[in-house]
């Protein structure tokens, strides 16, 4: 994947809330680059009462970045489990892993109402993996892929209700969503170290928990979301250089921030920061 590459997660696109407001408002973000990555939960396509207008946005993100010269990447995450059968991407030679990071956990969202159904779901299709195979990358997110798949069938038969009330129905799911923000980081890192030990930087989303922590030899990256916590970040790799973005709305439109939040060099296979980088945090 050559020249500027700009990778985005969780935009929800469909939603009427908690969502990037439209595909045409995100259109600023991704001029100047050449290729465009979005990492997981594109679009609410799972879901049987957003699914038409998803899919509609899908196609018209998809219509404009051609018309802008724009190469797209889609990789599916846990509500768009089979918008594309492309789940991950190395880049940089390997140092930057790119996945949306639902396969870090057997429960997918443990904080889920179907969380137990689909980590059902997750333990059978490892099970039927031989297993000397199931510590295999692909095997791994093929059956995240499937287990993600699972929600769509609780959907259907009850479609969930707006989130806010979902937190009044189900108040302790409030200190497991936090208890997994602080444990995905290291989650992330465990992974990588298991599954694809070349990798510095590990480019997520899926939590909606925006951040950058080092930890150990390698950096972690959440891009966080469009609905809450409201703090979508851009990832952009420039030949050897990465920088984190801060990405704003205007009302109309969303936009990268006058100044990144950290600037790395991805060249030396090492999590370091260029020395005119911002602190590690966010």
């Amino acid at each position: 994947m050559n020249g500027r590459v700009l990778i985005l997660s969780d935009t929800h696109l469909g939603r009427p809330e908690a969502a990037a407001r439209s595909a045409q408002a995100l259109r600023p973000l991704w001029q100047r680059v050449d290729h465009l990555v979005l990492n997981g939960d594109v679009a609410e396509v799972h879901h049987p009462v957003h699914r038409g207008a998803a899919a509609r946005q899908v196609v018209a993100l998809q219509e404009m970045c051609e018309e802008d010269g724009v190469a797209v990447t889609m990789l599916s995450g846990n509500h768009d489990p089979y918008l594309s059968d492309r789940r991950h991407l190395h880049l940089c030679q390997g140092r930057v892993f790119v996945t949306h990071g639902d396969v870090m956990h057997p429960s997918i969202a443990p904080w889920s109402p179907s969380a137990e159904k689909i980590r059902t779901v997750y333990e059978l299709a490892m099970a039927k993996i031989r297993p000397e195979l199931r510590g295999d990358l692909e095997q791994r997110l093929a059956a995240a892929q499937h287990a993600a798949h699972a929600e769509w069938a609780y959907l259907e038969k009850a479609p969930p209700k707006s989130t806010a009330l979902e937190v009044l129905k189900r108040p302790w799911i409030i200190p497991m969503v936090l208890a997994y923000w602080r444990r995905i980081p290291h989650l992330a890192v465990e992974f990588a170290a298991q599954m694809v030990p070349e990798a510095r930087f590990i480019i997520l989303g899926h939590t909606h928990r925006h951040g950058i922590w080092k930890i150990a030899d390698r950096v972690v990256i959440n891009t966080g979301s469009y609905g809450f916590p409201g703090k979508p970040r851009a990832v952009l790799i420039d030949g050897g250089e990465m920088t984190v973005w801060p990405i704003v709305f205007d009302g109309q439109t969303y936009h990268t921030a006058a100044n990144p939040l950290a600037r790395f060099d991805v060249t030396r296979g090492s999590a370091e920061r260029l020395p005119q980088g911002h602190p590690v945090v966010a």
